[in-house]
């Protein structure tokens, strides 16, 4: 039977919660007003948040950044990369978002899920989304 269905890992709801509580605290210790978007392993929202005086447009934003990484399986910035080396065309892959913010969550090196931050500066995102990403993986490790 295993030649024919794949056992993957995803994400829980238990984990994208505790993801966006982190992510709310450093986000209020840094003075930034942002949306933090949960994905799972397929690319779809499993948790969200727009802190009350963030932007509008930052909340599909931080979705579009999360997916982006799910579906680059690498960070969303990496596709921003591209555009920015002289690749515009690359603006025309359907479904990625080619902005600095989203993250992956890995198990063993595979992907269950992603993080994405809208709202601060490009490197406020990043780093934001990064660091939730840090405390997602250390909880993951954690409770293994």
């Amino acid at each position: 039977m295993t030649k024919y269905v794949q056992n993957r890992q995803d994400i829980t709801l238990v984990l994208a919660s505790q993801m966006i509580s982190y992510g709310i605290k450093q986000a209020t210790a840094n003075n930034v007003q942002v949306s933090i978007s949960v994905i799972n392993m397929s690319g779809k929202l499993k948790a969200f948040v727009q802190m009350d005086d963030a932007a509008p447009v930052s909340v599909q934003v931080a979705i579009d950044k999360a997916t982006s990484a799910v579906l680059l399986q690498d960070d969303s910035g990496v596709f921003e990369s591209f555009v920015n080396d002289g690749q515009p065309a690359m603006m025309t892959t359907p479904g990625v978002l080619p902005l600095r913010g989203g993250v992956p969550i890995r198990i063993n090196n595979s992907i269950i899920g992603a993080v994405g931050v809208s709202g601060s500066t490009s490197e406020g995102d990043l780093a934001l989304s990064r660091s939730i990403a840090i405390y997602a993986n250390k909880l993951i490790e954690d409770n293994q």
